[in-house]
């Protein structure tokens, strides 16, 4: 898969052949561009997207999130601002003595590795499956994901999109 600007065009991460799928993005001199242009409104542009969108830093806290994640978390944002991810969306190692990231149960957790992976490689993810374990007014149920990330300097957007049943 290869990224592309959606501004210039311009390749942002090629891809290995030719036919590789294109994910859009935008390039760094664009994004300068938007910034200093036309300021920025952080809240419309992850509302562009068609998914929960979450806006993190390296250690998975939240810096923004779209109206969808928020709708996920059935939080307004001001209580997921700051927070970590895994406490937005409930999941149940959260809540465990210590918090979320530094359970045993963490090591496994989809969510946080492809963020850190991002983080450290600064490539993209796109659609690794993972299942949110969370408590849901009461009752524990399990929500199959497709996670993606990409990196944009110091902060990465983790989208998370509803996995296709096995049967569709």
């Amino acid at each position: 898969m290869k990224t592309v600007c959606s501004f210039c065009t311009t390749v942002i991460i090629p891809g290995t052949s030719p036919d590789d799928l294109v994910n859009h993005g935008v390039c760094k001199s664009c994004f300068t561009q938007i910034m200093t242009d036309h300021g920025f409104n952080a809240k419309k542009f992850l509302d562009l997207f068609d998914a929960p969108v979450l806006l993190v830093d390296d250690d998975v806290n939240v810096i923004a999130a779209n109206h969808l994640a928020l709708s996920l978390a059935q939080k307004p944002l001001k209580m997921v601002r700051g927070k970590l991810g895994g406490e937005v969306l409930d999941c149940i190692n959260a809540f465990i003595d210590g918090g979320c990231g530094t359970t045993h149960f963490c090591s496994d957790c989809v969510f946080r590795a492809s963020v850190n992976e991002t983080f450290v490689t600064g490539q993209p993810i796109t659609n690794r499956p993972a299942t949110l374990c969370r408590r849901d007014k009461g009752t524990e149920e399990k929500i199959s994901m497709l996670v993606s990330t990409r990196k944009d300097g110091e902060i990465v957007l983790l989208q998370l999109r509803p996995a296709p049943h096995p049967d569709e």
